[in-house]
Formats: structure tokens, sequence, C-alpha cells
């Protein structure tokens, strides 16, 4: 029964049930006025907990939803807190939201109600969000999915209604995609779709997709009238009935199988053995790492297949697993984007769940049985991936990092966070749903691979995780680089002039410096161009230090100079602005474009040994991310024989000796002055030899691939 306000005639007595509730309703403001944002992700956890185990939700339901109304990082902390009541007026307290002017409460509210029974009146406005795009699609998708498992008859018919009224092609094809995932009263509609000519390619690759997962005669018909089609529908159909056949593959252990079943898999594009797109769009570190790995676990006695998994298009995807001709080794594709949903941007991702879902199903029934499945990153592959291996149940093992909640510790150490800069990060980079969302998949792993630290077990106090599963392996894997890699890049010729094998990058290089600054050292940049990986912040380094620009060439690598995305547009434009195209400085800095990973193992050797006619040795690297989880280029650089400069926050600190084989940066520390440190490093004796000594003997490839079949293996993570 609701507590009432007593009173005695004079001033009213608060119950202790009432008490309780305001006691946890001002905690809640506390925290969301304290300004100490890299705490508050943790603190809001345990108030939402103390919210569920409450006596008197009724009341804490009122006071919370107005809380709300205070602020958007109040309505944040409160959202949280008012999921977990037992009440029906939470309903209506979150659906209230989705009206919010704030587009992150707003997503919030989307996010959070799928948590709460089916409900028809949220219904309209989820499917006016579901048809934005980005995460406010997945948002909404999600919850009208949950929602259609116990009452598809509230869900369907509306969606219906909706898309006969949407022109929008994009639009009318994120609600074919969740009438693709409520029901087989559905079928119709998505045939009917699927062969209209009139409808865009969008829709239709949705509604073929969709077919893909279900039986018939009609489907099968229908599917393979399109397969027949020399026009694109055509490869979504041939996917699709790839995708059917492949499902008569099991999935779980064959008594055949003698040795380990990997799967490891990412976003990134352009997962080849070259690493051909490396740099390029979002194609980074971590594809450098999986392509390594998956050639050093194949080789292994004790694994029999390694399945690594990229997207690309739909024709990649339909041609089926690219298998290496050597070792145990294929490449699969996701196929999940299309003319009319373009992914410029890491939240665009988010909408293609749904196609992620289905893509990364049919990988795992062509590649099975598998043992496990390995997910990194909080993203939209990382949560599809978890979904369909439960589904599945195949057993899963996560990289196990505090991201985004670095990004937060660090922007706040800098100085850079107030409660508007915090709510747009929420906005443009969802880091509470994403550090939610690791603890979520961390929860739930079978294994833990974390990243070493001085106390390495403390990550999982920092993701949220008190306590784990008695059943549940954890060890400490550091990531490592293939050592070979750098080995053959310096067996390649320094000088245009030498006898056999010759580098068209280090000789076109030097091409690209002007002669009046041949002959002086290179800083060497390598990463992807998105603003987290901080190259504007080593141009302008560069550039506002007069004795280092007018001293050294400075070469990026990264991006697609050619057709950038959105946001590797913006990373150049930075750039441009920081460094004009007509400015002096100009000629002194060189914008390399994305390389494969051998080429970047020649350039990171040449710039530490020299290159005759292009530039001198004792080159430096610098890394310019704010925090930086690992940092395989580092390492790279490292065993290349570089001086690193690298940030203080993540894993750098754990390998790099500050002073001896690099320097580490503070978030708010002058990054030029840091570049001086490192070339004053170069000539220190037994300096280089000690830095690959570091490497080679905790850092390799085979190491890491070693260590990770030990944590895999089945038959000890039974026990």
């Amino acid at each position: 029964m609701r507590n009432t306000i007593v009173t005695t005639g004079t001033a009213p007595l608060i119950t202790h049930h009432q008490s309780a509730a305001h006691l946890i309703v001002a905690e809640a403001r506390s925290v969301a006025q304290s300004g100490d944002y890299s705490s508050m992700l943790g603190r809001s956890a345990q108030l939402a907990e103390q919210a569920r185990r409450s006596n008197d939700h009724a009341l804490l339901a009122l006071e919370l939803h107005d809380l709300t109304e205070e602020g958007p990082i109040e309505a944040l902390v409160a959202i949280e807190a008012l999921v977990q009541l037992n009440h029906h007026y939470v309903d209506s307290a979150l659906a209230s939201l989705l009206y919010c002017k704030d587009q992150a409460v707003r997503r919030h509210a989307s996010w959070r109600l799928g948590q709460r029974k089916p409900s028809s009146a949220p219904i309209p406005k989820l499917l006016d969000i579901l048809i934005i795009g980005g995460i406010d699609t997945m948002h909404a998708h999600r919850t009208l999915r949950s929602w259609s498992e116990s009452a598809a008859h509230l869900i369907v018919q509306p969606a219906i209604d909706r898309l006969d009224t949407e022109i929008k092609p994009a639009a009318r094809a994120r609600i074919v995609d969740l009438l693709g995932v409520v029901g087989p009263e559905t079928d119709a509609v998505l045939l009917r779709l699927a062969l209209s000519a009139e409808e865009a390619l969008c829709v239709r690759a949705a509604a073929t997709g969709a077919l893909g997962e279900r039986s018939g005669a009609l489907i099968d018909a229908a599917l393979e009238q399109l397969a027949v089609l020399d026009e694109p529908i055509g490869n979504y159909a041939a996917l699709a009935l790839a995708s059917r056949d492949s499902d008569k593959r099991t999935l779980v252990e064959s008594s055949k199988q003698t040795g380990l079943r990997v799967v490891q898999m990412t976003l990134m594009e352009g997962l080849d053995r070259q690493l051909s797109l490396g740099g390029r769009g979002d194609t980074g570190g971590i594809a450098s790492l999986l392509v390594s790995l998956g050639e050093a676990l194949a080789t292994r006695d004790d694994v029999d297949h390694v399945l690594t998994i990229g997207s690309g298009t739909v024709a990649d995807a339909a041609r089926g697993l690219t298998s290496s001709s050597k070792i145990p080794l294929s490449y699969g594709t996701l196929a999940i984007s299309d003319p009319e949903r373009e992914i410029d941007t890491p939240n665009d991702t988010w909408e293609y769940l749904p196609a992620i879902e289905r893509g990364i199903h049919h990988q795992l029934r062509l590649a099975g049985p598998i043992d496990v499945l390995h997910l990194r990153m909080a993203d939209a592959g990382t949560l599809a991936g978890a979904y369909v291996a439960a589904a599945a149940g195949i057993h899963t093992c996560f990289s196990a990092a505090p991201d985004p909640h670095n990004v937060i510790e660090s922007l706040q150490a800098r100085g850079e966070l107030d409660d508007q800069s915090f709510m747009q990060l929420d906005t443009q980079s969802n880091i509470w749903f994403r550090a939610r969302l690791i603890e979520e998949i961390a929860r739930g792993a079978n294994q833990l691979a974390l990243f070493p630290r001085s106390k390495p077990m403390d990550l999982l106090g920092d993701i949220g995780i008190a306590t784990r599963r008695m059943d549940q392996r954890v060890a400490v894997v550091a990531e490592g680089i293939d050592i070979n890699l750098l080995r053959r890049a310096s067996e390649v010729p320094t000088t245009r002039l030498a006898s056999g094998q010759r580098s068209e990058l280090l000789d076109d290089l030097a091409d690209l410096i002007q002669p009046s600054r041949r002959g002086l050292p290179l800083i060497v940049s390598v990463g992807r161009f998105n603003p987290v990986k901080g190259m504007e912040r080593v141009v302008s380094a560069w550039a506002a230090h007069r004795d280092l620009h007018e001293a050294c060439n400075l070469v990026i690598v990264g991006g697609d100079l050619e057709a950038p995305t959105a946001t590797e547009r913006a990373v150049i434009g930075e750039i441009d602005r920081l460094v004009p195209i007509t400015d002096s400085r100009r000629c002194g800095l060189i914008l390399l474009g994305g390389r494969p990973r051998a080429d970047v193992a020649q350039l990171l050797v040449s710039a530490a040994s020299g290159h005759d006619g292009g530039w001198s040795a004792g080159g430096v690297y610098v890394d310019g991310a704010i925090k930086e989880e690992f940092g395989l280029a580092v390492l790279e650089a490292m065993a290349a024989g570089l001086v690193v400069v690298a940030p203080s926050t993540g894993g750098p600190s754990t390998y790099v000796d500050h002073g001896d084989t690099g320097v580490l940066v503070d978030p708010g520390d002058d990054l030029g002055r840091a570049m001086h440190e490192a070339f004053e490093l170069v000539h220190l004796q037994g300096r280089a030899q000690r830095a690959r000594t570091v490497v080679e003997e905790r850092y390799s490839i085979d190491m890491m691939a070693a260590q990770l079949a030990k944590l895999y293996r089945p038959e000890i993570s039974a026990q």
C-alpha cells in the first residue's frame, strides 16, 4: 500500500518508506549534479539497484519522474532507476520521455522501454523514432522486437499502417527490418515488397534478407526468381538462398573435430591477408590484429580452423568464405549497407543490427561447428554477435576494456567536460549505452580476456562487474604484433640503387619530399582518421613548434584521401585548417592515406634506419590519442626501433619505459614538448634493442595466440 504523509497539526512527518525514497532521489540528484562524470556511470547503476530493492516503488516512480524534468543528466540517472521499479506509472513516465526535447533522453527512454512489458500507447512514437536512422532506429527496433515476442498483435498492424503512409525509401527499409523479425504474419508483406520492381533497392533488400530466414514454397520460389536477375537485388537474393542452404549445417561440436574452431569478428571493411584497406574508414588496429591473430591461431596444432569476419559488399558476402590455401584460415563478409542507407559514421551502423545478426548467423553456419566466438569493442557487431551466439548455444569470449569509461576519465582529467559537453558526447558517441553494453556482454561471456594493467582484475570493477560467475574463465592477454612482418620489412633495401627487392612506397615517399627538406628525420603517426586517434593533435603540435616543423617532416598514414567518409572529411578539414595548403609549413606535412600492413611495416623500419635520398635515420613515432586501450601501432614502432610518444592512459604505460624507449604524455600535457623529448632519446645506447626485446618477449602475436588458445579450450572452460 502506498505510504501517505502523516500530519500532527504542525509539520508533516515523513514515513520510513517515504524517507528512503527521498534519500534515493536526493542521491540521484547529487550524482547528476556532481560534475564527476567518470564515476557517474557506476554510481547511477548502484542507485538503480537501491531503487529496485526499495519498498515503495509507487512513490519512488513519482519522484524520479519529477527528477527527469530538472535537466537532461538528471533524466539519464533517473531513467536508469525508473526502469527497475515494479509499478505501472513507470511505463507512462518513460513513454512521456519519448517526447523530450533532448535527443539523448529520448534515446534512453526508447532503449529502456524494452525492459518493460508491452504497451500500445508508446508504439506510434516508437515508430516515429524507428525511421530516424542510426542508433535511434536500433533502440526503437529492439524495444518493438522484444515486445513482439509476447504481443506481436500490438506491433504488426501499426507497423504495416506506417509503411503504407511512409514514402522515403530509407524510412520504409527500417520499417521492413522490423516486420522481418516480428513473426510469420508478415510473410505476405515481405514477399510483395521483395518482388516489387517499384520499390527502392534498400526496401527490397531488407525484405529479401528477412525472407532468407523463413521457409515456405512461395518464399523459395520468390528468392529463386530474384537470384537469377542480373541486377543488385539478385545478389541479395543469392545471399538469402545461400544462408538457407547453410542452415543445414550444425553449429555445435562435432565428434570428428579434434582442435578448436574459432570465430573472430569486426565490422571493419577490407579484412584480407594483406589488409589492403588498412587505415581507411574504420579499418584500423583491430583489423590488423585480427588478420595477424587469425594466421597465428590457424598455424597451431590445437586449432582446426579460424574464421575472421569483416564487412563488405553483398556480392562478397554471397560468394561465401574465402579460404587460405596454406593454413586452415578463412574470411567471411557481412553485407551491412545499401545505396540508400550508406554508413558515413559509426552511429549509422547501429540501424543495421538485423542485417548484422543475419550475416553473423550465416557465416557461423558456413563455418560450423564452432567452439567460441570472440567479441571485441562496444559496437553493433558485438551486440549482434552476442545475441546470435546465445541463441545458438555458442560460447563467447570477450576482450573487456574500459571504453568508453576511459574516454570520460581522460576528458574530465583535461577539464574538457561540463554538463553540456557531456550530453553532447553521449549524443554523438552513445557513451552511456555502450558502457552498459560492455557490462552486459562481459557478464554473459564464458571467457574474459583482460588487457594488461598494474592490477588487471580491477578492470572488472571499472566496467561495473563487482562479481562474476564461478564458471567464467578470466585471463590477462596482451595483444601482440607480427614480429616476422617487421623482420621482412627490415630486409627491404634503403636505396633505390640496391639490387633485388625495392619498395615502391618508400621511393614514392622520397619523391613527395621537397628537395630542400630531404635528409631530415621523420615523425610518423599511423591510424584511422577519426577524432579519437588524435591525428589533428599531432599536426597541431608539430606545426606549433618551429624547431619541429623546420627540423623534421611529419608523415601521417591513414584515411581514405580519395573517397573519405564523413568522419574522415572532418579530420582532413581540421588538418587543412591547422596547416593550409598555402602555408609554408605544408611542404613538411605528408598525408600518405591508408596503406596495407606490409607498407606500414616498411615505413616504420625505414623511419628508424633512414632512406637514402629521402630522410635520415633516427625518426620518432607519435600516437596522438588522448587514451589508448593498448596501442598496437606503438608496439610496432618500438619493434621497428623508433622512439615512441604515447598517451600515459591505458596500455602504453605497461610497456613504454618513459625516458628510455619513449615518452608518456598525460592528457593535458604539451604533445610538441614530448616530441622534443623523444628526439633526445634517439641515440641512447642500446635503446632500440631494449625496445625490441620487450616486444619480442612479451607482445608477439604467437604468444597472444597461445594464451587465447588456452583460454578458449572447451575442456578447460567447462571446468
